[in-house]
């Protein structure tokens, strides 16, 4: 359910995946806690918006769409309706701020009963807790050797790490770079540099590499493990936390403010930082294209 352009959407496909993970018996129970269906109305940076609705009342089911009605086909109606921006529903979820104190401050909009708009955050944080004890899924067999290789044959790659908002970032990268073979090519020659991005998360440092050199596939061009792994050469490794990477992207933070504030430590040419920086901008939003 992580929705292009919507790196909020990353808390509610966890709450989807938790209700999903569940035996009827327990779904059933947190059914019975909440008691409460929730619609969100998400708008994001380019000021889209995506439509969720989360049954805890009855079935514990949650739907999405670009539409509000189409979200709502097959949900209980809401008992409570919360127009959001991407980035404070992120911040809601993660701990960082209160539904309350953004509803203060404008940011949030509520219609219905304002009660469960206050329990939003103890809520989100019970998931978050629950899906942390959700097992990963096994990686899918390789396929059979064919006794041949293509140069475009892509990869297993795991590029949405769970957890880390910053890696539906590094997918959106993927899929801009992945969209034409002409503007890859020549957005690759501007920038002809490899990144190795590590982040630091729930779980610990999670890595990713940017093969932006002149040349490389649309399967090259983002890489998960570090540079040593996939035998590249990184120009520069840039080290911070998960969230400021999201930032970064987002625009709220530069790569100058990061170093200067020590959000952001780097080994190698720090001066790449700022082509990362160029890349993060044309690559930003659902659908972007280089």
């Amino acid at each position: 359910m992580a929705i292009d352009g919507f790196i909020s959407s990353a808390v509610i496909d966890q709450l989807s995946n938790v209700l999903a993970s569940l035996s009827p018996e327990d779904r059933k129970k947190e059914v019975s806690r909440v008691k409460a269906v929730y619609a969100f109305e998400v708008s994001n940076a380019q000021g889209k918006k995506h439509y969720f609705v989360v049954d805890l009342k009855q079935g514990g089911k949650v739907t999405d769409a670009a539409t509000e009605e189409e979200a709502a086909k097959g949900q209980p109606k809401p008992d409570i309706s919360i127009a959001v921006n991407d980035e404070t529903l992120l911040k809601i979820a993660d701990g960082k701020t209160t539904a309350a104190g953004e509803f203060m401050s404008g940011k949030v909009k509520i219609k219905g009963n304002m009660m469960l708009g206050m329990k939003l955050e103890p809520l989100l944080k019970r998931f978050k807790k629950l899906g942390e004890g959700i097992p990963a899924a096994a990686p899918a067999p390789a396929p059979a050797s064919t006794g041949s290789s293509s140069s475009n044959a892509s990869p297993a790659q795991n590029i949405v790490v769970k957890g880390y908002q910053g890696s539906l970032v590094i997918d959106q990268i993927l899929k801009a770079f992945s969209a034409d073979d002409v503007k890859r090519e020549a957005a690759l020659k501007k920038t002809n540099a490899i990144f190795q991005i590590d982040l630091a998360g729930p779980d610990g440092t999670k890595s990713w590499v940017l093969n932006l050199k002149p040349g490389a596939s649309a399967a090259d061009v983002v890489l998960p493990g570090t540079a040593a792994q996939n035998k590249k050469a990184a120009g520069v490794t840039l080290i911070l936390k998960d969230a400021d990477f999201v930032d970064l992207a987002s625009g709220k933070l530069t790569g100058q403010g990061a170093f200067m504030g020590g959000k952001l430590k780097s080994k190698g040419n720090i001066m790449l930082a700022l082509k990362l920086e160029s890349v993060l901008k044309a690559t930003k939003g659902p659908g972007a294209r280089l």
